[in-house]
């Protein structure tokens, strides 16, 4: 019987990770629509779940692709590469769809999409805080 695949979907640190992006992400829209800026609030919101999902399509695609064990080698078959393909090219007219509808919002929209990239930077900072907090940070 072969072991449960247990690489497959984001780890739980990645679900952390991803979860500080949502947060991130409804912030900001939260904020916007406080101010009554509802257009870039939207827009916002499109960004970072086409961010957010790519991510999971991403950690998913890695998870499959890793071999099993050192031993073996790493698995790709054409059905895999065909899924990311697709998926990518549906975040492609994602976005395509998205900048076609909210055209003058397009900066809401990058920074949507860099929700993730602010999540890695937050999640890496305090990390780093934590570390120095239990003095295993390196010395300066």
């Amino acid at each position: 019987m072969a072991p449960p695949d247990s690489t497959r979907g984001p780890t739980p640190r990645g679900r952390e990770f991803l979860g500080t992006a949502a947060v991130l992400s409804l912030l900001g829209a939260t904020g916007l629509a406080a101010l009554g800026r509802f257009r870039p609030a939207v827009a916002l919101t499109l960004g970072a779940s086409v961010a957010i999902v790519s991510a999971l399509w991403l950690s998913d695609f890695l998870g499959r692709l890793a071999a099993p064990d050192r031993s073996s080698p790493a698995r790709f078959d054409w059905k895999l590469g065909l899924k990311a393909v697709l998926r990518y090219g549906l975040i492609g007219v994602a976005l395509w769809a998205s900048v076609r509808a909210f055209p003058a919002d397009v900066p809401w929209l990058v920074g949507g999409l860099s929700t993730v990239v602010a999540a890695a930077a937050l999640e890496g900072i305090l990390e780093h805080l934590r570390g120095r907090g239990r003095g295993t940070g390196s010395a300066p």
